[in-house]
């Protein structure tokens, strides 16, 4: 690879696995290789399709300061790449440099020694980091301050909620200045003021300079905090771009594998199915006031989407679900038929939907409008688009927020 010249270098990295062992570390590999010297590691676990590629081929490069997402179904080998970040387990090959202090959030409890208490932990932990007994000494009230877990740093470690794991961990490393920051999806597991308190200390560091890599299915979180994202699919990069439009691929395959579905027989055996083979969504339109499709449209404006469909068969009680969706993942409004009291008997051959917005009160933005039809009270789709109609909403006023309500301002003297 030559000089490294960025905080974090991954180049080329593959990661094997064995189906249904665990050798990431030497208390895992001791038992396996007693294993296989008595003979006993079983047929099954020999054979080549026994083996996995975690990762296969995988190259990025994260620059000093950025903070770099990963996002990806379960299973897609993001936390592989964390670990193998912070020297947790080892790459079977490829390269992997990283420069400078590194503090890492992986698991509940990761760097934690169980039947340590707490404050004894806060030690360790920072030794881990590379602090010196003096640093953590100066660091110690403001960790434990952050961490609002006090009164329970006599007890030993083992004792605690996943919760209180996570402060106390995130809380050491968030106070050891480090250079490169990797944090998992850990921060879940915390309450909502804390989680809200470690994202803006998380926005701290970023504006301090840290390079951080931060994986969320969060991804209203990876959207605010991240400079770029990269989408991981079976361990391999699909995508590595600006965060808007990487998210909005991963939702766009999310939606197209939602599509099919295993249906299985009396035998035991499945097959797959297209949940669209019954009725297709043939598209969606945003319309004027004209009737005319429109791709931007002014804040405050009438708005009509129209869902055209396919029915290949009778389409009993059908409903409708249009979901208009901002670009970060927030969902602005979610219009239901059958909230609305809006019901047909059924549905035969083409026809199309309408929903009217009076006044389109959005902030200006860029949305995404997604369709979905169900039958009766099957909460199964029989139809989705799998690739959603996009809106750009303009404004001539200056406006924040999500939405642009209607007002006016009025004064009186006491």
């Amino acid at each position: 690879m030559g000089q490294t010249l960025h905080p974090i270098e991954f180049s080329h990295v593959w990661k094997q696995y064995r189906l249904g062992s665990k050798q990431d570390s030497l208390r895992d590999a001791i038992p396996a290789l007693l294993k296989r010297l008595s003979g006993r590691n079983g047929q099954a676990e020999g054979r080549a399709d026994g083996l996995f590629w975690a990762l296969s081929d995988v190259s990025f490069h994260v620059k000093k300061g950025e903070t770099v997402g990963i996002i990806g179904p379960n299973g897609a080998g993001k936390s592989t790449i964390l670990k193998m970040l912070s020297r947790i387990c080892q790459q079977t090959r490829g390269q992997i440099h990283v420069k400078g202090r590194l503090a890492a959030l992986i698991e509940v409890g990761a760097g934690f020694h169980p039947d340590l208490t707490g404050q004894e932990n806060i030690y360790l932990n920072g030794t881990i980091m590379g602090l010196k007994r003096k640093e953590i000494d100066r660091l110690y009230d403001s960790i434990v301050e952050f961490s609002e877990i006090g009164k329970f740093l006599d007890m030993p470690v083992k004792r605690y909620s996943s919760g209180m794991s996570v402060r106390l961990g995130f809380s050491v490393a968030a106070h050891v200045d480090p250079e490169v920051m990797l944090i998992d999806e850990v921060l879940a597991v915390g309450d909502l003021s804390f989680q809200q308190k470690c994202f803006q200390r998380i926005l701290d560091l970023k504006s301090k300079g840290t390079t951080i890599i931060f994986i969320s299915h969060n991804l209203e979180a990876v959207q605010r905090i991240c400079d770029r994202v990269i989408l991981l699919d079976e361990g391999r990069v699909l995508r590595d771009g600006v965060p808007h439009e990487t998210i909005a691929h991963y939702r766009q395959e999310a939606m197209r594998k939602q599509r099919y579905v295993k249906v299985w027989d009396p035998t035991g055996n499945f097959r797959v199915e297209d949940v669209s083979k019954d009725l297709e969504i043939a598209s969606i339109q945003a319309l004027d006031a004209a009737g005319q499709t429109c791709e931007e449209f002014e804040t405050g404006r009438p708005l009509k989407i129209r869902v055209a469909y396919r029915a290949k068969r009778m389409i009993r009680q059908p409903a409708v679900t249009v979901t208009i969706e901002r670009v970060d993942g927030l969902i602005c409004h979610e219009a239901s038929s059958t909230r609305s009291g809006r019901t047909w008997p059924s549905w035969e051959g083409s026809g199309t939907v309408t929903l009217d917005y009076p006044a389109l009160n959005l902030s200006p933005n860029t949305y995404q409008i997604h369709a979905t039809v169900y039958e009766g009270q099957n909460p199964a789709p029989v139809a989705q688009l799998g690739e959603p109609v996009y809106l750009q909403v303009t404004s001539s006023q200056l406006s924040r927020g999500a939405f642009h309500l209607e007002h006016g301002w009025s004064s009186e003297a006491n």
